[in-house]
């Protein structure tokens, strides 16, 4: 193998940056992961002041106390390692999640961090016909803009999952449904972004003599056989919850 591989280890103004330098036929490359130690317990946050912000520990060394990795939450060039604290007590002095929007002496990448870690709540109609096919609509904007998946969307604010399904099946097919029961919650991380996804799967029922026709969210709708759905659902979050949900 033609080339040369070694590490630099290099001080921040922010913290110590382990960089990864490879040379291959005289060019030289460097990739740059910045990992970062999120701690969170009862919503309380531990962070250090540096420079005037508050930011994750980058070093096991400046946590004072034990702790367990659970996920990692990729940020571009920042790998945030979100960890469960062992404790003795309740950490009443930390910063807590809630008031971490409302403070400019927090770090950006805490902000967004912590954004990340809050689950983001999806409801998803599983509807058949007859012949025991699934409805599926192609959105023509959002994360599965052109794609296939099942009528659903984001939980509005106020709103409980029930009222979501029916309001986001309405809103993209033209037919007011009903729901005849709750199949499954799903919970996953984003391959793609790091989010945490909360999945509610409803199976969802069409009135005999409602038409179906696609709102201007939606491009297209197709009724797909039973073996062919989840090969069809692009999310991987969803293809997953999807299976899950039709085994129930």
């Amino acid at each position: 193998m033609i080339g040369n591989i070694w590490a630099l280890l290099v001080m921040t103004s922010f913290h110590w940056d382990l960089r990864v330098v490879v040379t291959c036929c005289g060019f030289g490359y460097t990739f740059s992961t910045m990992k970062q130690y999120y701690l969170e317990t009862d919503g309380r946050v531990f962070l250090l002041r540096r420079n005037g912000k508050y930011v994750f520990p980058s070093r096991r060394e400046e946590v004072p106390f034990s702790f367990t990795e659970m996920k990692t939450i990729s940020l571009g060039e920042h790998e945030i390692i979100y960890c469960e604290p062992v404790l003795e007590d309740h950490p009443s002095d930390w910063v807590h999640k809630e008031d971490v929007p409302l403070r400019d002496d927090v770090d950006r990448v805490v902000r967004k961090a912590i954004n990340y870690s809050l689950p983001r709540i999806v409801v998803e109609g599983i509807t058949r016909n007859e012949a025991g096919e699934v409805l599926m609509v192609k959105p023509s904007r959002g994360y599965n803009k052109d794609s296939w998946t099942l009528p659903g969307g984001f939980l509005v604010y106020g709103e409980s999952p029930e009222e979501a399904i029916l309001r986001e099946t309405a809103e993209e097919i033209s037919v007011e449904p009903a729901i005849s029961e709750l199949v499954y919650v799903y919970s996953a991380i984003g391959e793609e972004n790091s989010y945490q996804w909360l999945v509610f799967f409803f199976r969802v029922e069409l009135p005999e003599n409602g038409e179906i026709k696609p709102s201007h969210e939606i491009v297209e709708t197709r009724w797909f056989p039973p073996e062919k759905a989840p090969t069809a659902i692009n999310s991987p979050v969803m293809r997953e919850g999807f299976k899950r949900a039709c085994q129930k």
